[in-house]
């Protein structure tokens, strides 16, 4: 291959209809075949079926019109997997509205943030929380008479009403779920468009304010088949593990609803989501085997916790991704499984691109970071930062177009350039660096805005450093970032490490053992000022945002203090 731009020759059958469309055929079709099996934290099971879910659906999209809801009108939907979410994220669609998916336990401040630049938010369904969190969120958010659940709000005009997922005695008057959509309402369901606005999903906001991204009922119908092709089942003999919230791309209900099939779930999914501990491994594993689940969907730090655990494990297919995943992880992963799917998606274009390695791949892929493929209707190219093509090989930055198009965010404009380039011809940047191989495969290797490079020398992505320091066996998690040189316009790397309890070593120490693992001597001494963070600071644990995900911010803030902030930045 000659040049960085691929796309995939197959194409999918993929029928003009609306998301709820899909609910309604599994609905009819084969009604008490369970669609969703929750798991609490105490390993309790709870069963929805693919019949009670539509008429649950039905019903309090009847009630939400009758509470005032307009095709159109946006309703802000924030709370763990539990039935009532996916009963209120269907009824609100089958209403005509879209569901705005919030972070659970998301904080006001970023609540009013996203709603007020959205506009036309007019309904908050909520889940009051395990121990009542969100309820003392209400309270203190919203000057709201609870005894009609009419809401005022300065800084979101249009938010009128709220409802709960279920009773909470701080909030007794307030209306649920659960009551709305057991109550029969004399009125006419809206005719649905597949281009009608379905869903609204947040970015992670792990370096930026979270972005407001746009689907379409027919663009969620679109990643709904690709999550089909990509993972190579049938609903008809196989479940998925998935414990990742239902307001993530991830863990959004793609899968079980196009294919019929059964998801397993946690309740409280972003408790496990950002633990990767011996005993959540443990936990998941055992979930797993009980539920006899044939597909299971793990972050690579979890696999790598089962595997150096012996944690008993056996299944038909893994699925990673959300993060650079390296080849190491093939050498024992045969054990695990029979195929292992490595994804690359983003919020923005869902599903692009994967990848199945099986045993006989183990040989063949022994270095690097695990390649992928496009999706079917998926071009991917690598070009310089002026755009222009690069020769396969070559580093770059990664530019995504879709047959499902990203027109932009709803709350937050493209710079200008990116605007008249996505406009014009539909291409897209993640932001992602990476390059195409030989063999016409992408590799990912990280965020643009996160690549080091010094002396205008040869650039790198942090995974490199991070890899290393991973290797010691204190370690627990490692997050390396470049900082700004005022003085000479430099991007060093910078490291934050999470030890593992009563083994942290000092700064010395682990740069010591940087140099060694990179063979730094007097002879190739530049590749200190690239490879060995300048600064390490030690973290008992990494502040996260809302969805779970290290808060890159708060945690460059905390390395700025600790180094010299007048060279810095």
């Amino acid at each position: 291959m000659d040049h960085s731009y691929l796309s995939s020759k197959e194409s999918l059958d993929i029928p003009y209809i609306t998301f709820p469309d899909l609910l309604r055929k599994w609905a009819e079709k084969n009604p008490n075949k369970t669609a969703f099996i929750f798991v609490d934290e105490e390993v309790d099971r709870y069963e929805l079926s693919f019949g009670e879910l539509y008429d649950k659906a039905t019903k309090f999209a009847k009630a939400l019109i009758g509470h005032g809801v307009r095709k159109g009108d946006v309703i802000a939907l924030n709370g763990r997997n539990l039935p009532e979410w996916l009963i209120a994220c269907f009824g609100i669609q089958l209403a005509g509205g879209s569901p705005l998916c919030l972070p659970y336990l998301q904080k006001k401040n970023d609540f009013v943030k996203v709603c007020s630049k959205l506009g036309r938010v007019k309904m908050l369904i909520i889940d009051p929380g395990s121990d009542g969190q969100n309820c003392q969120f209400l309270k203190e958010m919203i000057c709201t008479d609870f005894g009609t659940n009419n809401v005022e709000l300065p800084e979101i005009p249009d938010l009128r009403q709220v409802f709960l997922f279920n009773h909470h005695a701080s909030l007794p008057s307030v209306n649920t779920v659960a009551e709305l959509c057991s109550r029969e309402w004399d009125v006419d369901l809206p005719r649905l468009d597949p281009e009608d606005l379905g869903l609204i999903l947040l970015t992670s906001g792990t370096t930026n304010t979270p972005k407001a991204v746009p689907y379409s009922h027919h663009a969620l119908v679109i990643t709904a088949y690709n999550s089909i092709h990509l993972m190579k089942t049938s609903g008809k003999y196989d479940s998925l593990y998935n414990n990742r919230p239902f307001y993530w791309i991830g863990g959004f209900v793609m899968w079980e609803v196009n294919s019929g099939g059964s998801r397993v779930t946690l309740i409280n999914a972003m408790k496990s989501s950002s633990m990767a501990t011996a005993a959540a491994a443990v936990k998941t594993c055992e979930i797993i085997a009980r539920e006899k689940v044939t597909v299971a969907l793990l972050v690579p730090s979890m696999l790598d916790l089962v595997m150096k655990k012996n944690i008993s494990l056996r299944l038909k297919t893994i699925v990673t991704g959300g993060m650079i995943v390296h080849s190491s992880l093939l050498k024992n992963i045969h054990k695990l499984c029979d195929e292992f799917i490595c994804m690359y998606a983003s919020t923005e274009l869902a599903l692009i691109a994967c990848n199945t390695f099986t045993e006989k791949d183990i040989t063949n892929t022994t270095k690097g970071l695990l390649s992928c493929r496009p999706l079917p209707g998926i071009e991917i190219k690598v070009t310089e930062d002026d755009g222009f093509l690069l020769p396969a090989g070559q580093r770059g930055s990664i530019q995504v177009r879709s047959t499902r198009r990203f027109n932009g965010y709803l709350n937050q404009n493209l710079p200008p350039e990116s605007k008249e380039t996505l406009e014009r011809t539909g291409w897209f940047c993640p932001d992602d660096g990476g390059y195409v191989t030989e063999d016409g495969e992408l590799v990912v290797e990280g965020r643009l805005q996160e690549i080091i490079q010094v002396f205008g020398w040869k650039k790198m992505f942090p995974f490199e450093i991070e890899n290393v320091i991973k290797t010691k066996s204190n370690v627990s998690s490692a997050i390396v970032m470049s900082l700004k040189d005022k003085e000479t316009g430099d991007l060093p790397p910078f490291a934050a490490i999470v030890y593992h309890p009563n083994d942290e070593e000092s700064c010395e120490s682990m740069q010591d053992y940087i140099r060694k693992e990179f063979n730094i001597t007097t002879e190739n001494r530049m590749l200190e000022y690239l490879c060995v963070p300048r600064g390490i600071v030690s973290f008992k644990q990494f502040p996260v945002l809302a969805n779970g995900k290290p808060n890159r911010r708060a945690i460059r803030q905390i390395i700025l203090e600790t180094v010299d902030s007048e060279k810095y930045e």
